[in-house]
């Protein structure tokens, strides 16, 4: 049996993501980019558009169906969980960005971890190399996903774009024309 999960900030994180209505992509995009997570914040996505994410779409809906569980969680899309052993599992094509997934899979594992008072732990599945790493809810985990979740809720309440330097990440951003680093 899975520990109970204790954590003095449940409450207080669980109606921010509520009140902000914050997903697992929101986790992973404030710790990629600023703007990007701002865009998504304001309902500005032009994912379906690049050729990129439409390719990893495609081989994700026919390589690596998603467990019919997670249907209807609200806010959690991850790929896979396994509700005996508390894992959440979510597949990356390749092993970058780590900081930002493990944010992503740390936010579902919090999230069912608060639903289910027992202590959910992550997995990635990186499927380039076919290894996996785990992510644990440890207090370094909480801090950051705390502090993602106070960064989240001032972009949400800013109006203007904010400003953000070119990154490496921008080549392959789905947003890249819109930003201008195209």
């Amino acid at each position: 049996m899975t520990p109970t999960f204790h954590w003095t900030q449940s409450v207080a994180f669980s109606e921010r993501i509520d009140r902000l209505n914050l997903h697992g992509l929101h986790f992973q995009h404030v710790n990629l980019c600023e703007r990007r997570a701002w865009m998504y914040l304001h309902r500005i996505n032009f994912a379906q558009w690049n050729s990129r994410v439409a390719t990893g779409l495609a081989h994700q809906s026919t390589h690596y169906k998603r467990d019919r569980s997670t249907v209807g969680l609200f806010g959690l899309a991850p790929d896979r969980l396994d509700w005996e052993q508390a894992i959440v599992f979510e597949n990356k094509g390749t092993a970058g960005a780590s900081t930002a997934v493990d944010r992503q899979v740390g936010f579902y594992a919090a999230m069912l971890s608060i639903a289910t008072d027992r202590t959910w732990r992550g997995r990635v599945q990186v499927l380039t190399n076919r290894r996996w790493r785990e992510v644990i809810l440890d207090p370094a985990l909480l801090d950051g996903l705390w502090n993602d979740s106070l960064r989240l809720e001032h972009l949400a309440q800013t109006q203007a774009v904010p400003k953000t330097p070119r990154i490496g990440l921008c080549t392959n951003c789905s947003l890249a024309s819109f930003c201008g680093y195209d």
